[in-house]
Formats: structure tokens, C-alpha cells, sequence
């Protein structure tokens, strides 16, 4: 039995394991490129491997990021997918210690069942926020500022942000389940990330990521005007951690699916959901 790095040479045999083992739904090359994308300067591996000789029978994936918090840079690492056969299962534990137990990064895991659950906070993984507003795009005034605009086209977006902003829209733009939307008052605008989601039997948004929560509660009205208009969307939902207030006409609402982080110095609010399995996936 050993555990080791996965590294591109592995990469189709993993995808292929994947496919097999863990989710049908997901090809092996749809596997391959969520973790292949270039969203790192470097990366030491795409996760852990398990082999019994020369047999893979298990796997725990990683994708590596580089992101900008408060002006420096944080490399993160998001494990995710973990599969070890049956039969292997004790040795699984193997995968993840390699993982976690790699220096300088914060780590983020955003979609483990209950019991990857258990695991990952008895290695000292922290709980994110599960509170979230469930908005109602009800027509108001704010909707419907001369001065405001909301547009979904990604050229649009694109000439809109700049620096870390435009940097994190270009790494995502190409993946087609996702979702933008640019909204605000002049230079004073958010953008998001979306998919659509149904809550109540209504088309709905999850909203994946909140670029500016001082932006979002001054102008979400556009917003939610633009996506009821032009998409049909009767409700969004959007994470209290991204928020500083609670927007006009939203309910408060507890998300099931658990998130956890590890880090020695960003607290929970700077964790962000970009560059990880729920962007690179459609789960």
C-alpha cells in the first residue's frame, strides 16, 4: 500500500476511477478538468492517490489557488472527491493526512458528506457560516435608478472590473454552468456569481460569490430587478458571511450542505467559495 501525489501522468487514470466509483454523471475527462485548471502559479500535485501495488483504489483530489485578501497573496488548497474502494477503505484516512499536512496554504472543503464532515473537524477544520438570506425579487425603487445599471453580457462585465476582480471573473468566465451578473451606480458596483436553482417550485439564484458587500446592499435592487426581468429568477440566495446587513425583504435561512476551512491567520469571513470544486464542478 502507498500513498503518493497525483501528477499529470495519472491524471486519466484518475478521471476514469472517478467516473467509475464516484459519480457517473461526470465524465472522465469532466473529472480531469476540475482540478487542471490554471488557477495557481504552481502547484505541487492535483491530490493524493492510494495504490495496492500497481492498482489505484483510492483518490482524494485538490485543486491549488492563488488569491488576493487585504493586498498579499494566499495560496489555498481545496480537497475534494474523495473515493477509496471498499475494500481499502481503513487506508483512506492515508490520503488526507498527505493532503492537509502540506505547508503554507489554507484549506477549503465545501461539499463532504457527513462523515467527511466528522473527519475533517476532528483534524481541526472549522465550521463556515451556514446562515443564508433566501431575497425576494419583488419589483422596488431601487430597480429602477436612471443612474443604476445590471448587465449579464460577459464583454460588459469584463470592461466593468479591474485588478483582482477582473482577475478572479476571467479564471471562471469559461465555465458554462456559471452564472454573471455586474450591477451598481457608476464605478460604484458588485458582481456575482449565479446558478440558476429552484426553491418553492420558483426558478431561483444561488449566489455563489459577492464581489462587494457594501456595493451589494446599496444596489442589489438592480440586481434583483435584473434578474426577475431577464431571467425569470423569483429569489436568490445569498451567504450572510459575504454580507454586512441583512438585504429589504429576504428570510433568513440555514444552508444544509457543511463548509469547512483550516487557516492559521484568514478568518472565516474572507473565505470565499471561487477557485474551488463548486466552481470547477456542476454539483
Amino acid at each position: 500500500m502507498k500513498v503518493s501525489a497525483i501528477q499529470a501522468e495519472h491524471l486519466a487514470e484518475v478521471g476514469q476511477f472517478l467516473h467509475e466509483h464516484l459519480n457517473r454523471r461526470f465524465t472522465p475527462e469532466r473529472w480531469i478538468s476540475s482540478v487542471t485548471h490554471h488557477w495557481a502559479e504552481t502547484s505541487p500535485n492535483f491530490g493524493m492517490q492510494l495504490r495496492d501495488g500497481e492498482q489505484l483504489v483510492g483518490v482524494f483530489c485538490a485543486i491549488y489557488s492563488d488569491q488576493q485578501i487585504n493586498g498579499r497573496l494566499e495560496k489555498f488548497c481545496n480537497p475534494h472527491s474523495w473515493c477509496v474502494l471498499e475494500s481499502h477503505r481503513r487506508q483512506g484516512i492515508g490520503l488526507v493526512l498527505n493532503l492537509v499536512k502540506q505547508r503554507g496554504y489554507h484549506f477549503t472543503m465545501f461539499t463532504p458528506n457527513p462523515k467527511v464532515t466528522e473527519v475533517f473537524l476532528g483534524l481541526k477544520f472549522k465550521n463556515l457560516d451556514d446562515r443564508q438570506y433566501r431575497c425576494l425579487n419583488l419589483p422596488s425603487l431601487g430597480g429602477w435608478r436612471k443612474a443604476g445599471f445590471a448587465s449579464s453580457d460577459l464583454a460588459t462585465i469584463a470592461a466593468r472590473l479591474s485588478g483582482k476582480e477582473r482577475m478572479a471573473f476571467e479564471a471562471h468566465r469559461a465555465i458554462a454552468w456559471l452564472n454573471f451578473v455586474v450591477f451598481g451606480v457608476g464605478d460604484d458596483l458588485c458582481w456575482v456569481i449565479y446558478k440558476p436553482s429552484h426553491w418553492k417550485r420558483m426558478r431561483s439564484g444561488w449566489v455563489m460569490h459577492v464581489s462587494d458587500a457594501g456595493a451589494f446592499e446599496r444596489h442589489n435592487g438592480l440586481l434583483r430587478q435584473h434578474l426577475r426581468r431577464k431571467h425569470g429568477l423569483m429569489t436568490l440566495a445569498v451567504e450572510a458571511r459575504w454580507l454586512d446587513t441583512k438585504p429589504a425583504w429576504s428570510l433568513l435561512e440555514r444552508r444544509t450542505q457543511p463548509k469547512l476551512f483550516q487557516s492559521a491567520s484568514l478568518k472565516a469571513g474572507q473565505i470565499r467559495d471561487l477557485y474551488s470544486e463548486l466552481m470547477s464542478l456542476d454539483v
